[in-house]
Order: structure tokens, then C-alpha cells, then sequence
């Protein structure tokens, strides 16, 4: 069991989930107490849900143009909250449009609520359950923890499925607009310089929020740093450098009905001017 202890404490991402969750384990290892196993498990389905809280919170969830309060519930459902830490607030007719598989996403959805819907029976307490021999204790726990692993895991990898999904939309083409920006820290280089020409060598989808998917770009740029004054200049004296920085920005895609569309923003590009100062450069 223990190496299923091990995974879940590497999928949990806050101080708090990882603090509730050993108090769970502690839990199950009180062998003083005969409800060990049942408070075990109505602790990993609390952990469950704040996991699905903390992905998903109200006021994001509330905020996508999909979504829709439902009769009788007080905020989003659990189904919207996986819906939206799965797709964020990209709308279903905008995925269909994009030719993504809805009937797949569906099925995901449906899967990942009856699987925390799975870990609620576990807590009922009842004869039949209630004295358990070490044995079945372990084997009924280590399907718990399994169970849970398995929501973390597939919200993880489906919504990395669509973030490569949507990737594989944008065309290099699309994203060469990000090279005409400003530089800014190159110009404590020198008085002027000149762009040469840009390089877009990797981007990819790393965010999708309940209004924009944003985009990571990494590329590299090529500049002509210039030296002197316009009478060194003319008279020859000045000098010219060309230099190659590595570049980072973010496309911030606000989400419509299409993307990639026309209506983005673009972060200041952070170009890394290190190389320049050399290895031996102090604070």
C-alpha cells in the first residue's frame, strides 16, 4: 500500500490536501479504533472533493458562458465542476466546431463523477462492514486509494489531452505576429539595436481558464546591437555586434466560438540577455 501512498502524495497539489490526506493514513493505521477504516474513508472522500475545489472554484466554474445553475443545488454541480477542470469555459459547441470528440468527453465526465460518487458508499457505516479484519481492511482501502488516484489521474490526463488537442489547431504561421513585439531589456545592450529576424521553436496550450486559453511560445531572436554616435558613425568608428537571445512570451486567446481567433493578447516577451554579461556576472 505503501507505493499507492507514495503516487497519491505526488498528485495532490496543496499544503492542505497533503496535510488532510496523512491525517487519513493516520486514520487507518489507528488499529484502536474500530471505525479506523470508515473514518478513513469519509476522509479521502472530503480530500475528493476539495481537490475538485480547488480546481474548479465557484465564482470560476459561474463564470463560463456554458454554464447554468441547476434546480435545487447552491452553486455548480459536481459534474460542472469536472466539466470545467477539464475544458475550462470553452463551450461544448465551440469543442464540436473544432471537430473534438464531445461523446468521449461525455463519457470522461460520467466516469470521473461515478468514480468520487464511489467513494461516498465507502463511508456508510452498517453491520456487515463494521467489524473488518485487518486483512479486508487493507484490501478494501487499497480500492479506495486506487479510486482516488484514478479521478486525480484522469481529470490530469484528459484535460492534457485537449491542451494537445488544441496545439495541434495553431499553425506556426498564426503565432509570428509574437516577433514584432518589443524587446525592452534589450535596449540596456546598447543606443540601438535592430531586429534581425525571429525564431518560434516550441509553443504549446499550458492554461485554460473559465475566459482565456493561454499559449506559451519559446523561440529566439536575432539583433544587430549598434554602437556610437551618429559622428563615430559616419566617420566609421562605431560598431556593430549581432547577437542571438532566447525569447519566452504568452498568447493570452480570449475564448469564443473559434480558436484561434483574432481577439489575444500578448505578454511582454521576457528575452534572457544573460548570455551577454557572461557566466562570471555578480549581483
Amino acid at each position: 500500500m505503501s507505493e499507492i501512498i507514495n503516487k497519491i502524495k505526488q498528485l495532490l497539489k496543496s499544503d492542505f490536501e497533503n496535510k488532510l490526506f496523512n491525517s487519513s493514513v493516520l486514520n487507518l493505521n489507528d488499529k484502536s479504533n474500530d471505525l479506523r477504516y470508515h473514518n478513513f474513508c469519509y476522509s479521502i472522500r472530503e480530500l475528493s472533493r476539495h481537490f475538485l475545489h480547488s480546481l474548479a472554484p465557484n465564482v470560476l466554474v459561474e463564470n463560463c458562458s456554458w454554464f447554468a445553475p441547476v434546480a435545487g443545488t447552491s452553486g455548480p454541480t459536481r459534474a460542472q465542476r469536472i466539466k470545467f477542470a477539464i475544458q475550462g469555459g470553452i463551450s461544448d459547441d465551440s469543442l464540436d466546431s473544432l471537430e473534438f470528440d464531445l461523446d468521449e468527453l461525455q463519457k470522461t465526465i460520467k466516469e470521473i463523477k461515478n468514480i468520487i460518487d464511489s467513494l461516498s458508499k465507502y463511508t456508510h457505516i452498517n453491520p456487515e462492514n463494521y467489524d473488518l479484519t485487518e486483512t479486508e481492511i487493507e484490501t478494501k482501502s487499497q480500492v479506495v486509494l486506487d479510486k482516488f488516484a484514478l479521478l486525480v489521474e484522469t481529470i490530469n490526463q484528459y484535460r492534457d489531452h485537449l491542451k494537445k488537442y488544441l496545439d495541434d489547431i495553431i499553425e506556426e504561421n498564426m503565432i509570428d505576429t509574437v516577433i514584432s513585439n518589443s524587446y525592452e531589456n534589450i535596449d540596456m545592450l546598447a543606443p540601438h539595436f535592430s531586429l534581425n529576424y525571429g525564431i518560434v521553436e516550441d509553443y504549446h496550450v499550458i492554461e485554460i481558464s473559465d475566459i482565456e486559453i493561454i499559449l506559451k511560445v519559446i523561440g529566439s531572436i536575432s539583433v544587430t546591437l549598434q554602437y556610437g554616435s551618429r559622428q563615430e558613425r559616419r566617420n566609421d568608428n562605431g560598431l556593430d555586434l549581432n547577437e542571438n537571445f532566447p525569447y519566452e512570451t504568452h498568447i493570452r486567446y480570449t475564448i469564443e466560438d473559434e480558436f484561434p481567433n483574432d481577439n489575444f493578447a500578448i505578454d511582454p516577451f521576457d528575452v534572457d540577455t544573460s548570455s551577454w554579461y557572461g557566466d562570471d556576472m555578480t549581483d
